[in-house]
């Protein structure tokens, strides 16, 4: 039990809470482990569970009609998928796929109603959070929409900076091992022309390969030398 306690604790919904709240949550709560390669969920199974990623990294990939992969985001330690299925019972509208050995706590929607019941504010603190994690979506979506490949590239890596980024000297080293394809799928552009801007931003310093992960310079000034045709 106190380890289970120990794992949903780890969620931002339920800090401050009370350890004996988490007693009928803890009966049900699991754990799994999901390697490389291997999905939590596809899209259009049922959604029913709520996941917390304990350890390694999941990208959240969506099958358009058109047989097209887009990769939604990359979530690791500590981020949390699922909450919305806590208010309505769907379908997963995208697959959640290990990019690296990923360890997850989960627990179901039925469990988390117990303890709604009994503490209606974590509802409040739900709601909050969702709208948060809203927010930051519409404004990324804001940020790039009629944007330039090259511009939609920058944000997306200043943004997986921001997630999974480690400070270093003179940047940020972007601890994921992404391909050009996976970055391509993500801006919405064949992966040529990510080759292709990610050639031009190298040689303006822009960015670096480091074994497999992408180091991100912090001086502003690289990015204004650098062309805009790309």
């Amino acid at each position: 039990m106190a380890k289970c306690i120990n794992c949903l604790k780890e969620l931002e919904l339920f800090r401050g809470l009370e350890k004996e709240e988490f007693a009928n949550v803890c009966l049900a709560a699991s754990k799994q482990i999901i390697e490389k390669g291997s999905y939590l969920f596809t899209q259009g199974e049922p959604a029913d569970t709520l996941f917390l990623v304990k350890g390694g990294k999941l990208k959240l990939v969506q099958l358009t009609e058109g047989g097209r992969e887009i990769i939604v985001d990359i979530l690791g330690q500590g981020e949390v998928l699922g909450e919305t299925v806590l208010f309505q019972r769907e379908e997963h509208l995208y697959s959640a796929k290990a990019i690296e050995t990923t360890k997850v706590c989960s627990f179901s929607m039925a469990q988390f109603e117990t303890v709604i019941k009994s503490n209606p504010a974590l509802a409040v603190k739900m709601i909050s959070h969702l709208g948060q994690k809203l927010y930051e979506f519409i404004r990324l979506a804001g940020e790039i929409t009629g944007t330039s490949a090259r511009e939609r590239l920058l944000h997306v890596l200043h943004h997986l900076a921001d997630e999974h980024g480690r400070p270093v000297e003179k940047g940020i080293l972007i601890e994921l091992d992404l391909t050009q394809q996976e970055l391509a799928d993500m801006i919405g552009v064949s992966r040529v022309k990510v080759a292709q801007i990610i050639g031009g931003l190298k040689e303006s310093g822009v960015i670096q390969r480091k074994g497999k992960s992408y180091f991100l310079a912090s001086d502003p000034c690289l990015l204004r030398n650098f062309p805009e045709g790309q």
